[in-house]
């Protein structure tokens, strides 16, 4: 009889530990923020981990109508234009630290990074190279009037009317070459952000 319960017994132990293998239990997803670039009240991050939706991110200036992103699965990088944050002087921007938070489907942070944004001009970056016809985002000032620079003398005025501040504008160049895209507000000197090489 005592065998037959120790055979009872080491028959639920056995069955118990099969319960709580390690192959059983599932992963734990670990969330991260990376910061890629900062440039100018632009900023770009890299969100890891996230498998389902209902995640944000919240970029830290609340009060900015686009002061939050939905996060979707597929998608891993990220980007916001900060609007600058002005001092008593004329002109002057105050250097700012945002706190950018991933959040859950109940508002939870689940990873941080914070970010200093010394200043918000402008910033310009290449989306599409087809032919000889050149597609460009453009980040700046909501209100500000900006020149974009095509490189072959030519250059295109925008006006940022949207308070998230980007806009997207286009080229077609008259003969291949090597040209420096570059992006600045009226008046000031021209500032270059990249090269391309047009056939």
């Amino acid at each position: 009889m005592y065998r037959a319960i120790g055979v009872f017994l080491m028959i639920v132990i056995l069955f118990l530990a099969g319960c709580n293998r390690p192959d059983d239990v599932p992963p734990t997803v670990t969330i991260q923020l990376e910061i890629l670039e900062a440039n100018q009240g632009w900023v770009q991050v890299r969100v890891a981990g996230i498998d389902t939706t209902g995640y944000e991110i919240r970029w830290g200036d609340a009060d900015a109508p686009y002061g939050a992103t939905s996060i979707s699965p597929w998608e891993d990088e990220y980007s916001h234009f900060y609007q600058a944050v002005f001092g008593e002087a004329s002109g002057e921007q105050i250097p700012t630290t945002y706190q950018i938070s991933v959040v859950n489907s109940v508002g939870v942070a689940v990873a941080q990074q914070s970010v200093l944004v010394p200043a918000s001009v402008c910033y310009l970056r290449l989306v599409s190279l087809e032919g000889r016809k050149v597609t460009v985002e453009y980040w700046g000032r909501f209100g500000i009037e900006y020149s974009i620079s095509w490189g072959d003398r030519f250059a295109d005025h925008v006006m940022v009317s949207t308070q998230s501040g980007r806009g997207t504008a286009s080229h077609t160049y008259a003969t291949a070459g090597t040209y420096s895209l570059g992006m600045e507000e009226i008046w000031a000197p021209i500032q270059v952000f990249f090269t391309i090489d047009v056939k």
